[in-house]
């Protein structure tokens, strides 16, 4: 009988033990999923770094393409960057274009700076427009008008109204309609039309009322509550 006791009160308590297991905040299977992936997520950066310091151009592109795979990461960011201003021709272009495929916003001043240096060959400057226009960060609009107010290539003219296009920023809007307007050239004519009818399709923001703001994220501090409208 008492065995009996003992055995009913351990099956109780691993009850009780995987029942915690279940409904704990950090889940014990995410847990241990986390405690592998991150090493391995760590050797797949760390190999990245290696390829991309190897002399050899196609290995090299190879890490360029291995850091866009973890651009989340400070670190890998940060040899982007790098790459991004690469001696390598090929492995510029490569890191600019991964740069773009992941939307790295730390990125955005060298892209400016490189668009409007005089030794960045047509193409390039082709592909930083393309990343900018990917990244979406609207810190570019100006640049790029900028640039656009200059005497460039009329391909590189296309592609920085392009860029434009996709992010999206009003601001935009009364240069690409003068384009639209009275440019001599009718395709970019046309490719500022569809690049205006892109913003102003654009959807506002979402504006969210302070006391949704004070639901979701609990009271405000009393600074903070002065400071709301």
């Amino acid at each position: 009988m008492q065995q009996r006791v003992v055995a009913v009160a351990v099956i109780v308590t691993m009850m009780g033990v995987a029942a915690a297991w279940a409904q704990s905040p950090i889940d014990g299977r995410g847990r241990l999923r986390d405690r592998y992936e991150k090493p391995r997520q760590q050797q797949k950066l760390d190999e990245a770094i290696r390829k991309f310091g190897e002399e050899d151009t196609q290995t090299r592109l190879e890490g360029v393409e291995g850091l866009g795979e973890n651009a989340e990461d400070a670190k890998a960011v940060d040899y982007l960057i790098r790459a991004a201003a690469d001696a390598d021709l090929s492995v510029r272009v490569k890191a600019i274009d991964v740069i773009g495929d992941n939307r790295v916003k730390g990125a955005v001043p060298l892209l400016v700076q490189q668009l409007f240096m005089r030794d960045t060959t047509l193409a390039t400057k082709q592909h930083i427009l393309a990343s900018l226009g990917k990244i979406g960060d609207t810190h570019a609009t100006k640049p790029i008008l900028d640039f656009l107010a200059r005497d460039v290539d009329p391909s590189v003219r296309g592609s920085a109204v392009y860029a434009l296009g996709e992010l999206g920023d009003r601001s935009a809007l009364p240069t690409l309609e003068r384009f639209a307007k009275a440019d001599a050239d009718e395709s970019f004519r046309s490719l500022a039309q569809s690049a205006s009818r892109k913003i102003e399709q654009k959807p506002a923001p979402t504006v969210v009322p302070p006391a949704l703001v004070q639901d979701r994220h609990g009271p405000l501090a009393p600074d903070e509550a002065d400071a709301t409208p």
